[in-house]
This record gives C-alpha cells, sequence and structure tokens, in this order.
C-alpha cells in the first residue's frame, strides 16, 4: 500500500512539473516582454513606400533558401518570419528550389551629429550594434564561450529589443554605432556639446532634427524567373531611432511576399 501511495504521488508530482514548466516559461516570457523599453518615434512617424510584391509557391518554391546580407542574425529573424506564414526553408542552398535575398541600407542626415550624412549597409549597422550591446553586459558563464551576436541573441535580450520585428534582437544603440562607424565622433547631447553647424538662419524648427532612412531590396529568384521588391521607410524628427525604421521596413518586406496556398490537384 505504501509502494503504490507513492507511485500516486510521484504521478501527481510529475504531471505537475510537466504542466508547470510551459507555464513558467510563458511567464518568464511575458515578464520580459514587459521590460521592453516602448517605442522611442511617436505612432505614424514612419513613413512607408513598398515597390512589388513577391509570390510563394508550395511545389515550384520551397523549401526556400533565406540570406539577408551581411548578418548572420537578420538571417535568422527573417527566416523565422517567413516560416511564421508558412513557408519552408532549408540552410542548404543545393536543396532550395528558390532563394529569397535580401540586403539594405541605412542613411541618417541632419541634426548636429549626422549632419554630415552616414550611411551603412543594413546587415553591418546590425551586427556592429549586436556586438556593441552584447559587449556592455556582463555574460554568464554560460554565455562565456558564446560569440558576440550569440549574447546579444540570448533570450535575456529580449529586454532590449525596441519593436516585436527584432525578436530579441538589443539594436536599441543603432544610431551611436552608426556614428562610431561612420567616424562621426560627438556627443549626442547637444545641451553639453552645442552644435557644430553654427546658427541656424532658416527653417530653425528643423534644425534638430534628422531624416533617417531604411532602403530594402528584395531579390527572388526561382526556375520561373526573377522578382524584386523595393521598401522605403523614413522618419524625420529629433529622436534618433534607426532601428524602429528599419524594423517597419523589413516588416513591409516581410508582408509583401505572400505563400500562396498548395495545389489541390489531384
Amino acid at each position: 500500500m505504501q509502494i503504490l501511495c507513492n507511485i500516486r504521488f510521484l504521478r501527481r508530482l510529475v504531471g505537475g512539473l510537466v504542466l508547470s514548466l510551459p507555464l513558467a516559461l510563458a511567464v518568464q516570457l511575458a515578464r520580459a516582454q514587459a521590460d521592453a523599453p516602448p517605442p522611442k518615434l511617436a505612432a505614424g512617424s514612419i513613413q512607408t513606400q513598398a515597390n512589388g510584391r513577391i509570390e510563394l509557391k508550395p511545389e515550384a518554391h520551397m523549401p526556400l533558401f533565406v540570406e539577408f546580407d551581411r548578418s548572420a542574425a537578420l538571417t535568422q529573424v527573417l527566416t523565422s518570419a517567413l516560416e511564421a506564414q508558412g513557408v519552408r526553408t532549408t540552410t542548404d542552398r543545393s536543396a532550395a528550389k528558390a532563394t529569397l535575398s535580401i540586403r539594405g541600407d541605412v542613411v541618417l542626415m541632419g541634426g548636429p551629429v549626422f549632419h554630415k550624412g552616414a550611411k551603412v549597409a543594413m546587415g553591418d549597422a546590425t551586427e556592429r550594434t549586436l556586438a556593441a550591446n552584447a559587449a556592455n553586459r556582463t555574460p554568464s558563464a554560460g554565455e562565456a564561450a558564446h560569440a558576440a551576436v550569440g549574447v546579444a541573441l540570448d533570450a535575456a535580450a529580449l529586454k532590449a529589443a525596441t519593436t516585436p520585428f527584432w525578436s530579441g534582437l538589443a539594436v536599441s544603440r543603432m544610431a551611436e554605432v552608426l556614428g562610431e562607424v561612420t567616424g562621426i565622433k560627438g556627443a549626442f547631447n547637444t545641451a553639453l556639446t552645442g552644435d557644430p553647424r553654427g546658427i541656424c538662419l532658416s527653417r530653425c524648427e528643423d534644425w534638430k532634427k534628422v531624416k533617417q532612412t531604411a532602403y530594402a531590396f528584395v531579390t527572388f529568384t526561382s526556375p520561373d524567373g526573377k522578382q524584386e521588391l523595393r521598401v522605403l521607410a523614413s522618419a524625420f524628427s529629433e529622436t534618433l531611432a534607426p532601428e524602429e525604421v528599419v524594423a517597419e521596413a523589413l516588416s513591409k518586406a516581410v508582408a509583401a511576399i505572400t505563400p500562396m496556398p498548395a495545389s489541390t490537384k489531384p
């Protein structure tokens, strides 16, 4: 009888653990998402334009090989975004029936820091920002062997996500990193440094605003031929948040890639 009671107790214990683990993970994820900072740019301040649409056919185009120029992290995010829409992908280019390649640029122009302009490939900007954020946090023992991007992709970095698109990528310091990459030295606080351009003579209300633009170019290659998609997103604001402009451009690009339903022919 005692043995039977013990068995019943163990079953209840194991069952409780099985039920509580998903709940615990869900609670942890919810807390991390709640800790994510709100968007820096005001709602509606990012303007977008999209030119083109890509249709993916299951029989002819899948599995699909996806690649983002100069960024393993963005390749991973975009692959996950497409898979969430039902697209079958592969990491083996030779096994793919079609390829989807994405490249892009981030351009900042205006304000006290970027008055001379800065242009960086979107992939480079993302990878450098991830590395910079990873370098500024103390890794745990388990993270010690990870690469910089691997650390930034860790679940703990979800707290630094700026928009849902980034899926936890810590890219909130992209403007600062772009300033360093392009050789622009100078604090982002104009109250401390002043403005190197001198005196404003016209349109002074826009003197401190920066035009932040993200260009995304998508090329789809299959046996049927080639399709192209271009997306532009921009914001004109004193608030520097190029990562949000990039996220908007890439979100629009993904939205314009449409998986078609599978054929119902017998």
